[in-house]
């Protein structure tokens, strides 16, 4: 929870889309003036709240707070909420790139380090192609410059199942069941052997695995409308970074057992990157590892700062 030591400040820039659009970036600022400006993106599921405030809890726990990696008593620390369904139909990578550019200007970042996992790394990726001068450091954590064939055919039948919804009045129930497909493919087989296969009773996980995605389904949905999943699902998948764009230093984070972000993709990626870097670790927890493994992160981003 931030303290009233710590600093925040909200910034709103408007700006026009390549398609036309006019939209509205929201982003939030935590740290001193002064500071070591740095933007931090994570997965689709992340918004500007990257700390725990009085709302509700930021969605980086264990990685951005006080005393943390990412430290908002010495470093100044942007997060934005991605656009989705407002760039209609949806947002390219090229247009979040615009919006966290026009925040940062709003914010007064001039030149600064960027943080992105998961999507959030690929729209890293974006930025640092679109404005290499204004870009000191990339650190890029299960992301790649483009999505996997099998990675894209997967989320393809997560937006099938939505439509589906939709088409029949029950759009929340699509998104539901797609974040539960979702989450089989985050994890790896070795967890849920080890979490479901012979529970404890009277543990969290004593009631099976169709529980625990029937209950990470209905959160999700709760949360997140049909439009704005579609939205960023396509975008997802739309993704294609022009590597020879970015000049800044950059290091890449990559877990082995990860599906959605093969290491053989962060590897290509890197390799079009002049010194670009792979530290590649093991996690039970796959794609997730950027959220779930504190430890190695932590390593990891001390390591490049």
């Amino acid at each position: 929870m931030l303290t009233e030591a710590l600093q925040t400040a909200e910034h709103v820039a408007a700006l026009e889309l390549e398609s036309g659009a006019w939209v509205e970036a929201k982003g939030r600022v935590f740290g001193p003036p002064g500071a070591p400006p740095v933007i931090v993106l994570g997965g689709i599921s992340a918004s500007r709240r990257l700390i725990a405030d009085e709302t509700g809890d930021g969605w980086w726990p264990g990685i951005a707070g006080p005393g943390l990696a990412l430290c908002p008593e010495r470093q100044r620390l942007l997060s934005f909420d991605f656009l989705a369904e407002d760039a209609a139909p949806f947002p390219t990578a090229n247009d979040q790139a615009e919006a966290l550019i026009a925040l940062a200007d709003a914010a007064g970042f001039d030149r600064f380090a960027i943080v992105g996992a998961s999507y959030g790394g690929t729209i890293a990726l974006a930025i640092a192609a679109k404005a290499p001068d204004r870009v000191a450091r990339l650190d890029v954590l299960c992301a790649a410059h483009r999505p996997h064939p099998m990675t894209t055919a997967l989320r393809s039948i997560q937006r099938d199942i939505v439509r589906f919804g939709l088409a029949r009045g029950d759009g929340a129930g699509g998104v539901d069941l797609a974040r539960r497909i979702a989450m089989t493919t985050y994890r790896t087989h070795d967890e849920f052997e080890a979490r479901f296969h012979d529970p404890e009773p009277g543990s969290r996980d004593a009631d099976g695995v169709e529980a625990y995605l029937a209950a990470r389904g209905a959160d999700y949905a709760a949360r997140t409308s049909p439009e704005r999943f579609l939205a960023l699902s396509r975008s997802m998948d739309a993704v294609q970074i022009d590597l020879s764009r970015i000049t800044a230093p950059a290091r890449f984070l990559a877990f082995r057992e990860d599906r959605l972000a093969p290491l053989s993709d962060i590897e290509e990626t890197a390799a079009n990157i002049p010194g670009a870097t792979v530290t590649a670790v093991s996690s039970l927890y796959g794609h997730d590892g950027f959220l779930k493994e504190a430890g190695a992160v932590t390593q990891f981003l001390k390591e490049g700062s």
